[in-house]
């Protein structure tokens, strides 16, 4: 089963879809550039470990899908190849996200840390920032 997080923000598609796309510093690590076209590339990185993706896919304001294609050190290799879904809608005037990291499954190393820490993140460090500007980034 792969990893998912549905949670529901109160903001528009717009801030979360700039969010996840423009402005992860603001609440997941620090990475070199944002990304707006397929094929775009970033690196995020967390002291020495770090993960590079590439986007496979871009819908604005809906959908934005990151393929992993580099990782360090060790069990963050365990990435490359995974795909990482996020899926905007909008519905009474919140926005819901549905986030799917396929390939991140309890058969994978990581999977006991990188399941929390993706909870954290979402539902907290994105959540903050995308309502009220302070996200909590790991620096």
């Amino acid at each position: 089963m792969n990893y998912s997080k549905e949670i529901t923000y109160s903001t528009s598609p717009e801030v979360l879809f700039v969010a996840i796309t423009q402005k992860l510093e603001s609440w997941w690590g620090k990475t070199d550039n944002g990304v707006a076209n397929v094929g775009d590339k970033f690196k995020t990185s967390f002291g020495n470990a770090f993960w590079k993706f590439r986007i496979a896919e871009i819908v604005p304001d809906q959908k934005v899908v990151w393929e992993c294609i580099d990782g360090q050190p060790e069990f963050e290799d365990e990435w490359i190849g995974t795909k990482l879904h996020w899926n905007i809608s909008e519905s009474d005037g919140k926005t819901h996200l549905s986030f799917i990291h396929e390939g991140l499954t309890p058969a994978f190393e990581c999977y006991d840390v990188c399941a929390p820490t993706w909870d954290l993140f979402i539902s907290t460090s994105l959540k903050s920032f995308v309502e009220t500007g302070k996200g909590m980034p790991h620096f």
